[in-house]
């Protein structure tokens, strides 16, 4: 095996190639991050080394593997997260690849390992009454109330990411005709998304209370110490709002409502309003037609369980009927129509 500078590779990998290439996002990074370093650090205890300590060959794919079944076995992780570990861990070998060739072997049968199949689990996301019981359980007589009302209000418009919501400034709004706003997504990706005219009036009336000017390039959400709002602020908004609106709305009870479930109702409340799928794709930036059609493929089983349940509350006769065709007279009403 061909000695190599682990740490000097690592380095490279997220400066150089995740950072400077690929642009990838910073939770992005610490996702990776994270992975890497959890599989070091197994490694270390796996061949009894210390992390400086170890070589290539003391990363190869039989202790990827092995690291694999710790994560599951022995931490408990689901298979959605032992597949974003394994993903990181490819991510990484696929560049050490490229820079490295001589490790070309043992590269490909870490590449090769492959991901595990995952239960498909369909998306959670709001009907029409529970999202008007959570606009109106806000109050909107004080600065933070009128935040959170055009918070969610731009979320349940928009369908963005919490991160794309972090990152807006009030530059990004257009508050003239054409409404519309710039969301900054995945992979510096760029999208304009049109705005309702009670979204506009709602961040107006919250930009007024914080004298902000609409062109100004401050934050548009911010906290109590006027510092630009987290993901987790969001999240505690959303939670805290639905937590009042389920008390004059019970099925909002056996829900989890998160940030993302306003995404998730953005798509579905788009596609049963009958907007075109492209124009879907586009309003909330899905890399993927196929991520869309999910959302088709939910409704018609939503209408399809609908329709089952309305043929069971359907009461049944108690009498035998008799065909139509062997009911003349109706045959000589119909041939006389």
């Amino acid at each position: 095996m061909f000695k190599t500078d682990l740490p000097a590779e690592i380095r490279g990998f997220f400066e150089q190639y995740l950072v400077a290439q690929r642009g990838v996002s910073a939770h992005t990074v610490l996702g990776y991050r994270d992975a890497i370093k959890l599989f070091l650090q197994f490694a270390s205890d796996h061949h009894h080394k210390s992390i400086v300590d170890l070589t290539m060959e003391d990363l190869g794919a039989d202790t990827v593997r092995a690291f694999l079944n710790y994560l599951e076995q022995v931490r408990k992780n689901s298979v959605r997260t032992r597949n974003v570990r394994l993903a990181a861990i490819r991510s990484f070998f696929q560049y050490l690849s490229i820079t490295d060739p001589r490790h070309l072997a043992t590269c490909r049968l870490i590449l090769a390992i492959p991901l595990k199949r995952t239960g498909y689990r369909v998306p959670e996301y709001l009907l029409r009454n529970e999202i008007q019981s959570i606009f109106a359980s806000i109050d909107t007589h004080n600065l933070s109330g009128q935040r959170d009302d055009a918070l969610l209000r731009l979320l349940y418009n928009t369908g963005m990411r919490a991160q794309e919501l972090v990152d807006l400034d009030v530059q990004h709004l257009r508050l003239s005709r054409p409404f519309n706003i710039l969301i900054h997504g995945k992979g510096k990706k760029e999208r304009t998304c049109p705005l309702w005219k009670e979204t506009v009036d709602t961040i107006r009336r919250y930009l007024k209370g914080r004298s902000i000017q609409a062109v100004s390039n401050t934050p548009l959400f911010v906290n109590a110490a006027d510092q630009r709002l987290s993901r987790f602020g969001i999240r505690y908004i959303v939670e805290h709002w639905v937590g009042i609106a389920a008390k004059a709305c019970p099925t909002l009870l056996g829900k989890k409502v998160s940030p993302h479930t306003f995404r998730h109702t953005t798509a579905m409340h788009l596609l049963q309003s009958n907007v075109d799928l492209n124009m879907i794709r586009s309003w909330l930036g899905h890399a993927s037609i196929e991520t869309t059609n999910s959302y088709v493929e939910i409704d018609l089983e939503m209408k399809r369980k609908t329709l089952d349940s309305c043929a069971n509350l359907i009461p049944k006769s108690g009498r035998k009927t008799s065909s139509w065709q062997g009911n003349s007279d109706l045959l000589s009403w119909l041939s006389k129509l």
